[in-house]
């Protein structure tokens, strides 16, 4: 079997650099604003690609054609959707498709057609209009049409993983497979003295501001972990004589228990064993996500939120009252016990007998 993973924000990013198939997403100028009329909010897939830079449903469609290459030289025997929407745009045309998702994947069936995700997205263009050029396009070329959001969500089988209370979309969606990534684990008691465990992202925008920061809590022991980290990041860290870095993210993860707090950008994995621990946390979030993830959590009273751009001092200061703060850990060890008695399944071996189920003989 051939996998076949992508990302359409991941092409976006890397606009008129090569891809496997010899084609090139080059970037369209973003128009001159006007700064008489006021912008509307940016809300959706397809408005966070345009206030990027591009247009957002000629990069969709782009993609689209990008993939369909793709999929029609490897011909694949299933395709597993895994925050991927534009392999389940197109993915039904040629394998069984499985989306599986952590709350954030699977947009609401809220719009008529993709990548109209939210109802209150921007109108950059007539929906109607450009799905039936787009179509009208792909027939001259004998390809099949593009499907509309609702039948996105029916063809694919949804499989849901994590908390429900993660899943901002749950009361909207029609048929999903839920529970944990492994067995459940149970809450564990918080350690003698403080600990932070850190897992950061290189790529963040004030990463570095927060790396004083932590360099400067001298009498607290820290374990980080930074994807993506450089060279000298690392050499940095090294001589901090209170620091360990970890090279490996679930190594770290599953050290969870042995830290007081957890510091991370908002990312679902770190806050769902945050949650199973009974761990107070701080979230960074820099993407569009992990905001909306600090929000779903933010009714437990177990996290605090900061910008990652926040002054060295002040991040500083914020680490030592996390640490200080008992209310945040008596809310984290009672969400936790909780949580433990609702008795989540693991999705994991539901997710395998849908893939075993839909394979080709």
């Amino acid at each position: 079997m051939v996998y076949v993973v992508g990302d359409p924000v991941s092409f976006v990013d890397q606009a008129g650099s090569w891809v496997p198939s010899e084609l090139h997403q080059a970037p369209v100028l973003p128009a001159v604003p006007h700064l008489v009329m006021k912008r509307p909010p940016v809300d959706g897939f397809a408005d966070q690609i345009a206030v990027s830079g591009y247009d957002s449903k000629q990069t969709l469609m782009t993609l689209a054609a990008i993939w369909n290459r793709q999929l029609e030289a490897l011909k694949p025997d299933l395709i597993l959707g895994f925050c991927t929407p534009v392999l389940w745009l197109i993915g039904q045309f040629h394998a069984p498709t499985v989306a599986i998702g952590n709350g954030f994947a699977v947009p609401p069936t809220l719009g008529t057609s993709f990548p109209r995700l939210s109802v209150n997205s921007t109108p950059l263009a007539d929906e109607n209009a450009m799905l039936a050029n787009a179509n009208a396009v792909l027939a001259r070329f004998g390809k099949p049409s593009l499907a509309s959001l609702s039948e996105i969500i029916q063809n694919c089988t949804s499989i849901l993983y994590g908390p429900p209370s993660f899943d901002p979309y749950l009361q909207l969606r029609r048929t999903l497979t839920i529970g944990l990534l492994g067995d459940h684990p149970e809450p564990a008691p918080p350690p003698a003295k403080p600990r932070l465990a850190v897992f950061l992202d290189v790529q963040c925008p004030g990463v570095e501001g927060i790396m004083l920061a932590l360099s400067g809590l001298a009498t607290i022991p820290i374990d980080i972990h930074i994807s993506g980290v450089t060279t000298g990041m690392r050499r940095f860290l090294e001589q901090q004589p209170h620091i360990k870095v970890w090279n490996d993210h679930a190594a770290l993860l599953g050290q969870v228990e042995t830290a007081s707090a957890l510091v991370h950008h908002g990312v679902q994995d770190v806050a769902q064993r945050c949650l199973t621990k009974g761990r107070p946390q701080l979230m960074l979030p820099w993407k569009r996500e992990q905001e909306i993830l600090t929000y779903m959590v933010g009714w437990m009273a177990l996290s605090w939120t900061k910008p990652p751009s926040t002054e060295v001092g002040e991040m500083a200061a914020t680490l030592r009252d996390l640490l200080r703060d008992n209310s945040l850990m008596v809310a984290a060890q009672h969400h936790a016990r909780q949580f433990a008695d609702t008795n989540l399944p693991n999705a994991l071996p539901a997710i395998v007998e849908q893939i075993e189920g839909l394979a080709k003989p």
